[in-house]
């Protein structure tokens, strides 16, 4: 930390350590709300700094001994809340890059399979709520949803002392660019994706229901058309699945991206049926999903639940199929900002020219509640 600035590495590892820090955000209600990092404290703060108003933060509560970072969207307006600290004799750092920045901050939250070696670890991009797994068994890995540099994953399989053998995702993503291709060149991995995956790549075709072993483990492939017609979901040793965006801890994936009319039926009708098939699994089967809402604190207890508890919480888990359709289509969210664009770069297999922190901002909403 210097010039009274922090990196998002350095916000990350005392955070990872649980070192003591006062996170403010200064930005609007609005932004706060949509997406944040966890266990922030807000101050609506943003347009008064910017008109040169000095005793905005004159209310804020926060510790003398402890480290206060400030966030803004792209870290400038939070040097301004910064220096103010300062005068005022606070030990205040501007998050470098503020929350654009902070999309790209990640951490982890492992889960071994009873009896077995079997260690799921869940790779967590904390400000989207983007969850990725690498999966390990005697020597062996799988990795599936990678949405960061594929360092991250080679150093974990590393620190395991595995070689990643297989790479896939469970769709076409379309609020982030996958970085599993890249992963599959890096670790020399054979890339599979299902044998419908409407992409512009080379890949190793995967079916329905066919089994992928490594280790010691099996990885079954489920078709869970709905949210994509292409979404896969994985079930690991028949005990834990990946579920992709087809099932989430607390809802169901969209069916109307890159849809509309009729198509936009078709698909929330497949979705009910995938759910069906999910839900026909053992009821103690653990559900991973590829996103979740809202910040992912630096906790360490994986995002997960039981298939029974998700059968009792989730409501459109317990309506008929015309009903199913009826309430969730009355229920999606806003549309996400330039997911035609990421899809088709995701499509394409290739960003070339293309920042994407500039198109992946903002927090996921592939939900439905």
């Amino acid at each position: 930390m210097e010039n009274s600035k922090i990196s998002i590495q350095e916000l990350q590892e005392l955070l990872n350590e649980k070192q003591p820090v006062f996170i403010l955000d200064i930005r609007p209600q609005q932004q706060w709300e949509e997406w944040r990092i966890a266990d922030s404290f807000h101050k609506d703060a943003y347009t008064e700094l910017n008109n040169g108003d000095k005793n905005i933060l004159d209310d804020i509560n926060a510790p003398r001994n402890v480290p206060i970072v400030t966030v803004c969207a792209a870290g400038r307006v939070s040097q301004i809340a910064t220096g103010l600290l300062n005068e005022k004799g606070y030990e205040a750092y501007s998050l470098e890059g503020g929350m654009k920045a902070w999309n790209y901050a990640w951490n982890k939250a492992e889960y071994t399979l009873e009896h077995t070696d079997v260690k799921i670890i869940q790779v967590r991009r904390v400000a989207k709520g983007c969850l990725s797994y690498i999966i390990g068994s005697g020597g062996e890995a799988i990795v599936v949803d990678a949405s960061l540099d594929p360092e991250v994953y080679l150093d974990i399989a590393k620190e395991h002392n595995w070689t990643i053998r297989y790479v896939m995702d469970t769709h076409i993503h379309a609020d982030y660019i996958a970085r599993t291709r890249e992963l599959a060149a890096a670790s020399r991995a054979k890339h599979m994706l299902i044998n419908n995956a409407e992409v512009e790549y080379p890949y190793t075709s995967i079916e329905n229901h066919q089994a992928i072993c490594f280790g010691d483990a099996e990885l079954r492939v489920l078709h869970t058309p709905g949210h994509t017609w292409e979404s896969t979901s994985y079930l690991i040793n028949d005990t834990a699945l990946l579920s992709g965006d087809t099932l989430f801890i607390d809802g169901v994936g969209r069916p109307d991206l890159k849809a509309d009319g009729e198509e936009v039926v078709r698909k929330a009708g497949s979705l009910f049926d995938s759910l069906q098939r999910i839900l026909s699994l053992q009821p103690d089967t653990i559900v991973l999903p590829a996103h979740t809402a809202g910040a992912v604190p630096f906790d360490g207890k994986i995002i997960k639940q039981s298939l029974a508890a998700l059968m009792t919480e989730i409501d459109l888990l317990s309506l008929e199929k015309e009903a199913f359709i009826e309430v969730s289509l009355h229920r999606i969210p806003p549309t996400p900002p330039n997911y035609l664009t990421i899809a088709a770069l995701n499509k394409k297999g290739s960003y070339e020219g293309v920042i994407p922190a500039d198109l992946e901002a903002g927090a996921n909403r592939c939900a439905i509640g």
